[in-house]
């Protein structure tokens, strides 16, 4: 399986539409308007419109009671496994779910998580998924991705692990909620051939 790249925190049209043509495979939409860089089921709804074979995921903080027209629900919040079976078997969406690095047994976790069905599991460090590399460093990391401060500067050793998925948010920002076109750009140059324009 090719490693995929997720961009997530999209609150507009014009940064989907130019992480799509840079090579993203999945774009993120956070679905909370508590938090900074939220979008909302209109947003995905228009996305799927001009883009209609785009995978997008719908980033959830709690339980969903509905979803839209995204791909992907991201569980990013403390979850069970049956939150995950609930979400693919009466939702009928695909899962990813986030496991914060910080909230302890990380192998339990992948293990219940993936045999709950998750499609992907996320292992987040907000403070930085590069100083989780020594613990990574021969894990098998077949439906596991990786996110928490991943930029150009830090890619390359980041890459080395194999990941399935790479999730980028922030450090693509030139504001919140905004998408420098300048550094997804750097990005996916960092990524060597995955920078052709599809």
């Amino acid at each position: 399986m090719q490693m995929k790249v997720k961009i997530c925190g999209i609150t507009n049209e014009e940064d989907a539409d130019y992480s799509l043509k840079m090579g993203a495979d999945i774009i993120g939409v956070i679905l909370d308007f508590n938090v900074k860089r939220h979008g909302t089921e209109e947003l995905i709804d228009r996305i799927k419109k001009t883009h209609p074979e785009s995978q997008i995921a719908g980033v959830y903080t709690s339980m969903p009671v509905t979803v839209g027209k995204e791909d992907y629900v991201q569980l990013h919040f403390s979850h069970s496994p049956g939150d995950i079976t609930y979400v693919r078997n009466i939702m009928g969406k695909r899962v990813i779910s986030v496991i914060d690095f910080h909230s302890g047994d990380i192998m339990g976790k992948i293990i219940s998580h993936l045999g709950a069905g998750a499609d992907y599991i996320l292992l987040e460090d907000r403070d930085g998924i590069i100083k989780r590399k020594p613990q990574l460093v021969g894990l098998n990391m077949k439906r596991i991705g990786i996110a928490g401060k991943i930029d150009s500067s830090n890619l390359k050793q980041l890459v080395e692990l194999n990941p399935d998925l790479i999730d980028v948010s922030s450090s693509l920002e030139e504001r919140t909620g905004k998408k420098s076109f300048e550094k997804i750009d750097e990005f996916f140059y960092s990524l060597g051939e995955r920078s052709a324009v599809r």
